[in-house]
C-alpha cells in the first residue's frame, strides 16, 4: 500500500465516549495483515479499533506477532494452502488456478478451531491477499454472517494472474464483493472503479490519520530552518516509484538551494542515489514511531513533500485509484504541504481543489517544480497561509474522530440493515 511505513503510536486504552457504539458487536477479523503498528494498512486498523474491548475482538493473519504491536486481544496465525507459491516463480499460476476453483480454500472449521468458542456477529477484512480475503468471505457465508470489507488498493496490480484467467478471477472477486455487507474503499475513485469492476456499489472512508497528531504554531512557518534554503522533509515509503521520483527531482533542490531531508527505510537499488546526494539530501532513516517523525519534521523542516513519479508508467493505475495516506497527516502538521505528479493522481487532484491549502505542480519539468521551491523559500506569507488552510481542509475533509465513527457505525449497523 502506498502509505506511510512508520511504526508505533500513542494507544489509547478507551474509545472516546461519542465514538462508542450502542452495543459492541462481536468482531472476527479475517484478514492477510491485522491491526499492528508496523505496517502501513495494520496501522490503519489499529487507528480504526483502538480501544475495542478485547473480549468482542479476535484477530485471524497471516503472521501474528506480538514484536509488530498488536491491540489488547487474541491473535492468531493461519498459514492459507499453497501459499509459499506465493513467493516462488509459480504465482501467477496459483493465482490464476485460484480463479478456477482448484486451489483449495482455507475450511470454515479451521478458522472455527482457531476461534475456540469466540461467536463472531461479523467478519471484517482488507481485500489485499485474495487467499485471506477469500477465505474471510468462506467462513461468513458459512455461518451467514455480514461481512465488511475494507479497500485500499487496486488489489490485483500485486496480484497479478494469466490472461487466460482474469476472467475467471474477476468473477470470484465480484461473488466476494457483492456479498459484502458494507465496502469502505479508501477513495471517490477506488469506489467508482470496483462499482465498474464488480456492479455493486460501495462507500468512501478515507485512510484515518493519528488522533494524536497535533499542528505546529503557525507563525512558526514564517521563518526558515535555514536562513537561505527551504527545508522539505518526506515521510514514508520509497517504494512504488516516490524514491525513483525523488531522485529524478534532485537538479530541483539544487536549483532553488533547497534541502530534502527523508524519513524512512533506506531506498532500493534504484534510488541509491538519494544516499549519495549529501549536498542537498539527508536521510534520516527509519523511526520506530510516527509522531517521533511528525515531531522531528515539524522541528526541523519548513514544509512537506508528497511527489508522485511522473509520468507514473506501471504504478498510473493504482495513483489513479488509490489515496495516499500520508496526506492527511500532512496536513495536519501546521506546515505548508507539496504535491507533486501527473494530474490524475488523486493525492494531486485533491490538492488541485485546494489551492489555498496545498501547493501543488503538475508538470514532469525540473524547472517548474524548482520555482514552486523558490517561491515557497522567498515568500514566508504564503507559507503561513499555506499552513493555516492545510490544517483546516484537513480538518474538515479528513477528521479521524469522524472517520473512526463511520466506522464504527458500519459494524454497528451490519447487523440489523
Amino acid at each position: 500500500m502506498a502509505m506511510t511505513d512508520t511504526v508505533q503510536e500513542s494507544p489509547s486504552s478507551v474509545v472516546p465516549n461519542r465514538l462508542t457504539p450502542s452495543r459492541w458487536r462481536r468482531l472476527l477479523i479475517l484478514s492477510e495483515e491485522g491491526p499492528n503498528l508496523r505496517t502501513a494498512g495494520g496501522i490503519v486498523l489499529y487507528r480504526l479499533l483502538n480501544g475495542y474491548p478485547e473480549d468482542s475482538l479476535v484477530v485471524i493473519e497471516h503472521n501474528a506477532d506480538p514484536q509488530r504491536g498488536q491491540l489488547h486481544c487474541r491473535y492468531h496465525s493461519l498459514t492459507a494452502p499453497w501459499l509459499r507459491l506465493e513467493q516462488s516463480r509459480f504465482h501467477r499460476w496459483k493465482r490464476s488456478l485460484r480463479g478456477f476453483g482448484l486451489v483449495p480454500d482455507v475450511r470454515p472449521e479451521t478458522i472455527q478451531d482457531l476461534l475456540a468458542g469466540f461467536r463472531p456477529e461479523i467478519v471484517l477484512c482488507v481485500m489485499e491477499r485474495a487467499a485471506y480475503y477469500e477465505a474471510a468471505w468462506i467462513y461468513a457465508r458459512s455461518l451467514d454472517l455480514p461481512l465488511i470489507v475494507i479497500v485500499h488498493d487496486v488489489h490485483d496490480q500485486f496480484e497479478p494472474v494469466l490472461p487466460i484467467a482474469r476472467k475467471a478471477v474477476l468473477r470470484r472477486d465480484a461473488a466476494f464483493y457483492r456479498y459484502a455487507k458494507r465496502r469502505l474503499c479508501v477513495s471517490p475513485e477506488l469506489e467508482a472503479l470496483c462499482a465498474d469492476l464488480y456492479g455493486v456499489r460501495g462507500e468512501v472512508m478515507y485512510p484515518n490519520r493519528s488522533e494524536d497528531l497535533q499542528p505546529r504554531p503557525f507563525e512558526l512557518a514564517g521563518r526558515l530552518k535555514c536562513a537561505t534554503a527551504l527545508t522539505v522533509g518526506f515521510a514514508g515509503n520509497l517504494n512504488y516509484g516516490y524514491g525513483d521520483e525523488l531522485l529524478r527531482l534532485l537538479p530541483a533542490f539544487r536549483a532553488s538551494g533547497s534541502r530534502l531531508v527523508i524519513f524512512g527505510r533506506p531506498p532500493g537499488p534504484s534510488c541509491a542515489e538519494l544516499l549519495h546526494a549529501p549536498d542537498c539530501v539527508e536521510f534520516r532513516g527509519f523511526m520506530q514511531s510516527p509522531l517521533q517523525v511528525w515531531a522531528a519534521i515539524q522541528s526541523d523542516c519548513d514544509a512537506v513533500l508528497l511527489a508522485y513519479p511522473n509520468p507514473a508508467g506501471a504504478m498510473e493505475r493504482l495513483y489513479r485509484n488509490h489515496f495516499p495516506s500520508k496526506l492527511p497527516e500532512y496536513l495536519a502538521l501546521g506546515m505548508p504541504v507539496i504535491v507533486t505528479g501527473p494530474d490524475y493522481a488523486t493525492g494531486l487532484k485533491w490538492a488541485r481543489c485546494h489551492p489555498e491549502a496545498v501547493a501543488s505542480y503538475s508538470g514532469a519539468d525540473i524547472e517548474g517544480v524548482a520555482r514552486l521551491f523558490k517561491r515557497l523559500r522567498d515568500l514566508g506569507v504564503i507559507r503561513v497561509a499555506l499552513a493555516k488552510a492545510a490544517f483546516e481542509a484537513g480538518n474538515r475533509d479528513f477528521d479521524p474522530a469522524a472517520i473512526r465513527a463511520h466506522f464504527l457505525k458500519a459494524l454497528e449497523t451490519s447487523c440489523t440493515s
